[in-house]
């Protein structure tokens, strides 16, 4: 065993078959800055790791063997009994942590007694391993997860990933530690659990890093997914596996449900129920003259019988309503009781508890309600009610003559699920090209302070929005505020970006270094057996090369130009974007044989639907004095990207060495039909109609022109030769 008496802090490792990566992931614990530690490495029956261990030599380090693969839940409640350490941390054995991760965390538990855990921010890490030596090259950082806590939308969902939490490891024991049954999202098990007794507290500091390789994923959670119905019942028994009593954080709610016929049918129905009520409570069947016994009923539950939330009880004669609703309620002892009928329809109105909890917070004198989903109306039921136990018992005393109403509320969303209903509808206002209401969303929800990611998460909305505005003033400060407090990487490739923009080319170089050194990624890896490779999307490490590729190249440094662009073909092998910039390069360097050669190689289909394309060909064209041949490019340029601002002046200045002024009218003023604020097409389409002679048309175009740049000479030429 360790020979630390009473570390501070206890950090547990299950590893399954990667020797390679554990050293790395022990290695960063070994780096931290507080040194009161214990870590104990547990072999869930891979392949033996002890030579791994003992390289370390560190009396810190517990190695606790086993030959057979139980789980990770399993492994880590081995762990919490074994610890010694105030503080319990987790670390996935390809995963690694910060040098500040123990000492960040153990303070805010240290300065913040009453909560139970805290949690920082990570980097989702994407890599990809060489299949002969086995290194792993890492391609790409993202903040992916980064959100204050909330309580409710724990329930719904895991914003706490285990890698960037601490607990006191009494916490974890007092609500049972990691359910052993649950087999995907275990740690979601464990945050949900304890989130009914403590408070987390949001460290807003990244402190490590999770991987997620590019391709064939190893990890158990992404093999437990690809059997959807084994994988839903694994979140059922999340959510139904509830903590010991008392909940200081938490209203005890129980279901009550009529049950007048047991089987498939009542099982769906409560497959539904449970896969869409979040808020935690007690499923109480009754079992309502169903003809069924106890025995009888558990078996026709099937798979839903080890759910552990679940009661069953057994009226042998039919009861009406209101009578059975109250022998159950008697003996609960829950605040609320939710009266359910087959009518309950869950997915119409999910929020509905969390909506209750706020309402009758804000309504003191309040006792029940229903919710006005469509098929839940009066005239079906009483019932699909919330109400007070006690409040109910009272009211419903035998022999009481007065009846009491139930008030029917208007469903309302719970302020734990704002941020998500605000997001959907600023990505919704997106979509529709809506972008000032965008913003203003966005803006918005930038503003709240509690519960809500806020702007290391949300920088990859605002950071486009900014360059799409030119508010590049704006961009750099959120940019460098974020790299001030540690969120390098990502940080530095949209500073990368932001500097090309500028027109900054070494700042933008620079930048694009600083992000490619914190990634630990070095040109030569891209000579590695496992490159190049295809992917349908664009890594953010692609777009990087190529916006450090286009800033050498405006500093005419064609070598590093064309080993950018390189390293960026390496990682989208069936992109043509690469060719297009290799295109580019070549023809600075005056060489237009290899310029039409890299074009004779652009990957189908994309490379032909670019409008860059047919504008490069028309520059070789040009070069090559075929200038017919150079404007038939820029038509079909046009005819790919009808709204490319790009295809503006190489086509006006083609088109007018020729004295193809006609050919010209239609592309440029269908472009400035959606664009009625573009000096420059203005003033080209006025030029054009003035060489047509069509003179009332060319001076329109030229007061357009210059009522949004009175300086501008074309316009203001042709405004004063026709006045």
């Amino acid at each position: 065993m360790s020979s630390i008496v009473n570390p501070k802090v206890t950090a547990l490792i299950s590893t399954f078959n990667r020797p390679k990566y554990l050293a790395e992931a022990i290695e960063s614990i070994r780096a931290q800055t507080l040194a009161d530690w214990e870590l104990i490495v547990l072999n869930d029956g891979g392949v033996d790791v002890a030579d791994v261990v003992a390289n370390f030599a560190d009396p810190r380090i517990v190695y606790v063997p086993d030959t057979v693969n139980k789980g990770a839940a399993i492994r880590f409640n081995q762990g919490l009994k074994l610890a010694k350490g105030d503080y319990v941390v987790y670390l996935g054995d390809d995963d690694t942590f910060y040098p500040n991760h123990f000492e960040v965390l153990s303070k805010a538990l240290d300065e913040n007694p009453e909560i139970g855990m805290a949690y920082s921010d990570l980097y989702a890490v994407s890599s990809i391993a060489d299949g002969k030596t086995g290194e792993r090259h890492i391609l790409d950082k993202q903040m992916l997860v980064s959100r204050d806590f909330n309580r409710e939308f724990m329930f719904h969902y895991n914003h706490v990933l285990h890698v960037s939490l601490m607990h006191r490891r009494e916490a974890a024991l007092r609500v049972g530690g990691f359910d052993e049954e649950v087999k995907v999202l275990i740690e979601w098990s464990l945050n949900r659990r304890m989130a009914f007794i403590y408070d987390f507290l949001h460290v807003e500091i990244p402190t490590g890093e999770y991987h997620m390789p590019v391709f064939k994923s190893d990890r158990i959670s992404v093999r437990e997914r690809r059997n959807k119905e084994s994988y839903q019942h694994n979140l059922r028994r999340i959510r139904c596996n509830l903590p010991s009593e008392p909940w200081p954080k938490v209203e005890k709610i129980d279901l009550l449900y009529l049950v007048d016929h047991w089987g498939e049918k009542l099982n769906n129905h409560l497959k539904e129920i449970i896969d869409n009520f979040d808020h935690p409570m007690r499923i109480r069947l009754i079992g309502n003259g169903a003809s069924l016994n106890a025995a009888q009923a558990w078996e026709s539950l099937k798979e839903l019988s080890d759910l552990k939330n679940i009661y069953i009880s057994i009226n042998n004669q039919k009861l009406d309503p209101v009578t059975a609703y109250r022998r159950v309620a008697k003996y609960s002892a829950a605040k609320y009781l939710f009266l359910v009928t087959p009518a309950l329809q869950a997915a119409k109105a999910p929020r509905r508890l969390f909506s209750a909890m706020e309402t009758f917070k804000n309504n003191p004198n309040m006792k029940s309600m229903r919710w006005a989903v469509p098929g839940e109306e009066k005239e079906i039921t009483q019932f699909e009610c919330l109400i007070e136990r006690a409040y109910f018992l009272k009211e419903t005393k035998p022999n009481r003559n007065r009846t009491f109403k139930i008030p029917a509320v208007t469903f309302s969303p719970p302020k734990g699920f704002m941020f998500d209903l605000m997001y959907t509808e600023y990505k919704n206002r997106l979509n529709a090209k809506e972008e000032e209401k965008a913003r203003e969303i966005l803006e918005r929800v930038l503003l709240e302070k509690k519960g809500f990611p806020h702007i290391q998460f949300l920088i990859s909305e605002l950071f486009p929005m900014c360059l799409a505005s030119g508010d590049y003033d704006r961009a750099e400060k959120e940019l460098m505020g974020l790299i001030d407090r540690g969120y390098l990487v990502d940080n530095y490739m949209r500073l990368a970006q932001l500097r090309l923009v500028q027109k900054r080319y070494s700042d933008c170089v620079e930048a694009g270094l600083k992000a490619m050194e914190h990634m630990r990624l070095k040109p030569e890896a891209f000579e590695a057996d496992c490159f190049p490779f295809k992917i349908p999307i664009e890594l953010n490490c692609f777009k990087l090369f190529s916006h450090m590729a286009q800033a050498y190249l405006e500093l005419r440094d064609y070598g590093q130009a064309a080993r950018f662009y390189h390293m960026a073909s390496k990682l989208k092998s069936d992109s043509h974007k690469p060719f297009l910039g290799f295109a580019k390069t070549y023809l600075a360097a005056g060489q237009i044989d290899k310029a039409e050669m890299a074009l004779s190689k652009i990957p189908q289909p994309m490379g032909p639907e670019d409008p860059e394309t047919h504008r490069l060909l028309a520059v070789i064209c040009r070069k090559r004095k075929n200038l017919h041949l150079a404007f038939e490019c820029l038509k079909k340029a046009f005819e790919k990207g009808p709204q490319d601002e790009e295809n503006i002046e190489p086509f006006y200045f083609t088109g007018a060495g020729l004295g193809r002024w006609r050919e010209m009218v239609e592309p440029i003023k269908n472009f400035v039909l959606n664009h009625e604020n573009h000096v420059s097409a203005l003033s080209r389409l006025s030029a054009i109609h003035f060489n047509l002679g069509e003179n009332l048309l060319a001076y329109e175009e030229a007061k357009k022109a210059l009522s949004l740049d009175p300086k501008n000479p074309i316009a203001r030429s042709i405004s004063s030769r026709l006045e």
